[in-house]
């Protein structure tokens, strides 16, 4: 599966701009709290996708989509960790 860290960015994007633009995400907590669990899970989807790309090196397969779904991913992830300090700190 050559695009699957891709599509898990894409999901991890869609739930991220869900949470911020329409729903809640988490109905039980708080935006700001379900901002820092959307963090906790774009990192561990990072390390899913780092992870797939070190499998995918040493197999001798290309990880240019890795990469990019990795930077996507941790873009993704500064933003949601910086909307949960800022959501912390304006409460």
């Amino acid at each position: 599966m050559r695009f699957f860290p891709l599509l898990i960015m894409i999901g991890l994007t869609l739930l991220t701009l869900g949470l911020y633009f329409v729903i809640d995400a988490f109905p039980t907590l708080d935006r700001p709290t379900s901002f820092a669990a959307l963090t906790l899970v774009s990192f561990g989807t990072s390390f899913l996708i780092l992870i797939d790309g070190v499998r995918q090196a040493k197999s001798g397969k290309g990880v240019l989509w890795n990469y990019i779904a990795l930077a996507g991913t941790l873009v993704l992830m500064t933003f949601n960790f910086l909307i949960w300090v800022i959501g912390e700190v304006s409460t």
